[in-house]
């Protein structure tokens, strides 16, 4: 038994001796790359222009002292981009702390789908960055550098995360979410919309219609608040209506947004959303203080003004023939007929009806101080 023992204790201590270490590198022998953009060649449609914002670490974050560069590779795939990258660089690329992804405006009206499989195979790339479309190049949009940013891409993560900035004209997007819908029958991607206005200021107040592979049609921001209004409950925002001449302001505090799906009589089938909002009056035209019967009445101006632009929405989407709110989806998981249910709904939504209904309530019609 000793003599085992023995043996046994040799073998570790000869396994041990052969056994190689792993390749770990210290973070000043790091460069992270935090965001990256994909842009179409105009003179070269075989290759693609990749670009990496990397940021240099530099100790104490708080000291306001950023450091960060743009390196870009032109290449006709991205894997074979990011190996050419590292003979420009002194030191080890790390994806990690990769949180945003932009496609050029250009690049997603053609196919985004090969650039997509690459982030989502990618080992240490994570699921939960934001993918975005770029205008007028994800190239500009990396470059750009807001007057408020500490951290290197921290502005645009912070908007298009809602963390720092709450908007409704910003639709959030993971990268998770974006594969998911690609791959779903009975929804279609969407995407946040980033364009660069000046050399520090990027403004995000749009969002991508997308079918499974490229951008289809862009929304209005008036159009994206509307989205987000039934795509998200409790969304704060506002909403404007004008009565006798006069324009009153409604911030909106609370909303809920739900649909039926009313298939009964074949030929008449028709979505029924219901809207509700509560808000208080922030902003009127005129002086004096409203009575109880003029706010009925501004609420009722302002349910008629968002169910005829809400309806309008709904048109236009469903004329594209895309399906962003996952009207499909909802009718797969209500029907049991599996082996018919998607040629159904392929023939019934082209002609399928809306029917919206938006309740307004004034909490308050505020006060003079």
């Amino acid at each position: 038994m000793k003599l085992l023992r023995r043996i046994l204790a040799a073998l570790l201590c000869s396994s041990l001796l052969v056994t190689t270490g792993c390749e770990f590198r210290d973070i000043d022998l790091r460069l992270f790359v935090v965001a990256m953009g994909v842009d179409l060649i105009k003179d070269q449609p075989d290759m693609l222009r990749f670009s990496f914002k990397m940021e240099i670490p530099t100790g104490d974050p708080k000291s306001g002292e950023e450091k960060s560069m743009v390196i870009t590779q032109d290449s006709s795939t991205v894997a074979k981009a990011v190996r050419e990258l590292k003979s420009k660089v002194d030191k080890e690329l790390d994806f990690g702390h990769c949180k945003g992804m932009m496609y050029g405006e250009a690049y997603a009206r053609k196919n985004i789908r090969g650039i997509q499989d690459w982030t989502v195979r990618r080992r240490d790339m994570q699921l939960l960055m934001y993918p975005a479309v770029a205008i007028p190049t994800a190239e500009a949009v990396l470059k750009t550098q807001p007057p408020t940013e500490r951290i290197a891409g921290t502005s645009l993560f912070l908007a298009l995360s809602e963390d720092g900035t709450e908007s409704p004209y910003i639709i959030k997007t993971y990268s998770f979410d974006l594969a998911r819908r690609i791959s779903e029958e009975g929804m279609d991607p969407i995407l946040p919309v980033v364009e660069v206005q000046g050399e520090t200021l990027m403004n995000i107040n749009r969002m991508a219609l997308m079918n499974k592979e490229k951008v289809k049609d862009i929304l209005s921001p008036e159009e994206t608040k509307l989205f987000n209004l039934l795509y998200h409950n409790n969304l704060r925002s506002d909403f404007s209506t004008k009565l006798d001449g006069n324009l009153f302001e409604i911030n909106v505090t609370s909303t809920r947004a739900g649909y039926n799906i009313k298939t009964l009589e074949a030929g008449k089938e028709r979505i029924q959303y219901k809207v509700r909002l509560e808000g208080i009056l922030e902003e009127k035209e005129g002086g004096g203080q409203l009575t109880q019967g003029e706010v009925k009445e501004i609420e009722k101006a302002l349910s008629k003004n968002i169910t005829d632009d809400v309806t309008k929405l709904l048109v236009k989407i469903r004329n594209t023939g895309l399906d962003p709110l996952g009207f499909g989806l909802r009718y797969y998981g209500t029907h049991w007929n599996n082996e018919t249910e998607v040629k159904q709904w392929k023939e019934m939504y082209p002609r399928i009806q809306f029917l919206v209904d938006v309740h307004t309530k004034i909490r308050s019609s505020g006060y003079n101080r």
